[in-house]
């Protein structure tokens, strides 16, 4: 057990003292159970930290994984206070600018956690400046393909708190459908076939190297039109294996019976529009959600071609509330729709609104070194976040 201060010795969150450093194995596995009172859901304390040694075995994270906590320097490893945590891990991005496009290594941010009894004493603030000042040293020292150029985080408390250390909320924005019965699914006329993807469908249709490369050149057009630089999330195969290890685990843990989902996303080939899901559960079946991690589709090059993309985008999400209900799912959400996935909706229900998010799951980045950097952020959907 991680030893603690009384009250009365807490140091200030500017102290000399204070220092952020990688957590030993411990420190690691303490932090999880401090924070397990805000995130493990519906988990008990050793599923959830079950959880989390799953998750840390996937190859998004195996090797890029580091956990920092904001400590004592004076104390020993594995008997310091814990006053705050958070977690790194790498990524790979696409960066374009005045038509130029490379990859970068990137940084995302999680699990920024302080104790309750320890908040409003700035141990979030000192830790989130420090981690900043290793960023921008990161970016200056080693190997060019080692330095992160940006980092990024999703804020579950608002826009401004992240601001101040340089993260920039982006735009963060979604619909969200219910779900369908069979019955109500049956009586529903589509244009489409829709198909269901399994994890190697997905891999082929959504992560092929022609796919990738279509979306390079889709940010090189884009920073051919305006200045600054213009980034994107790799979406590789990795990200939603991480996803779906997160999924199953749930599934495995509250629903034994049931198996592992094999449906994992759904797609109509004749006109190459896919989509990647994934099953998220919360503390009340009201905060169960079947996200939509990602779509995929070729941009249509005339007017005959735009509808019959927006009636199979339709159809695709006609599928996946039937997936929701079937998952006891409360919501099918997708993040930072396109003007075609509007319009998808809209035939769905004239009446749905999209929701800017102002709080959860706030998309934010950060140009090391930079912060004031004008960055535009693309295919900024949910198969990012983790």
């Amino acid at each position: 057990m991680i030893a603690a201060y009384a009250d009365t010795d807490l140091p200030h969150g500017d102290s000399p003292e204070l220092t952020l450093v990688q957590a030993t194995p411990t420190e690691r596995v303490e932090s999880i159970k401090l924070n397990s009172t805000e995130w493990k859901g519906p988990l008990d304390l050793d599923s959830y930290l079950a959880r989390e040694d799953t998750l840390l075995q996937q190859r998004l994270t195996k090797e890029a994984l580091i956990c920092w906590i904001l400590v004592d320097r004076r104390a020993p490893e594995n008997a310091r206070t814990i006053l705050s945590s958070c977690e790194t891990y790498k990524k790979t991005a696409v960066v374009a600018q005045d038509g130029n496009v490379e990859e970068a290594s990137v940084q995302g941010v999680g699990s920024v956690y302080c104790r309750p009894e320890f908040r409003g004493k700035g141990y979030a603030k000192r830790m989130l400046e420090e981690l900043s000042k290793k960023m921008d040293a990161w970016q200056l020292e080693g190997e060019q393909s080692e330095r992160p150029l940006f980092s990024i985080l999703f804020s579950d408390i608002g826009k401004r708190f992240y601001a101040q250390f340089g993260w920039k909320p982006h735009p963060s924005s979604h619909f969200a459908l219910p779900p369908l019965s069979k019955e109500e699914y049956s009586t529903l006329s589509t244009t489409a076939a829709v198909k269901v993807l399994r994890a190697d469908d997905v891999q082929r249709c959504m992560c092929s190297i022609g796919i990738l490369e279509k979306e390079r050149e889709l940010l090189r057009g884009v920073s051919l039109q305006s200045s600054g630089p213009k980034v994107a999330i790799v979406p590789d195969f990795d990200h939603y294996q991480w996803h779906w290890a997160r999924e199953e685990f749930y599934c495995q843990r509250l629903y034994p019976d049931r198996g592992i989902p094999a449906a994992k996303g759904a797609g109509n080939d004749a006109v190459k529009v896919y989509c990647a899901w994934n099953r998220t559960f919360g503390n009340t079946p009201e905060e169960n959600t079947l996200y939509i991690l990602r779509w995929v589709y070729d941009e249509p090059a005339s007017q005959e071609e735009t509808e019959t993309t927006i009636k199979a985008m339709a159809a695709i999400l006609r599928r996946a509330q039937l997936e929701a209900h079937e998952w006891n799912m409360a919501h099918v959400t997708f993040w930072n729709p396109t003007p075609l996935l509007h319009r998808a909706v809209a035939l769905l229900d004239p009446a749905v609104e999209i929701v800017h998010r102002e709080k959860d799951s706030i998309a934010a980045l950060r140009w090391s070194g930079n912060p004031e950097e004008n960055v535009e952020w693309l295919l900024n959907e949910k198969y990012a976040w983790c």
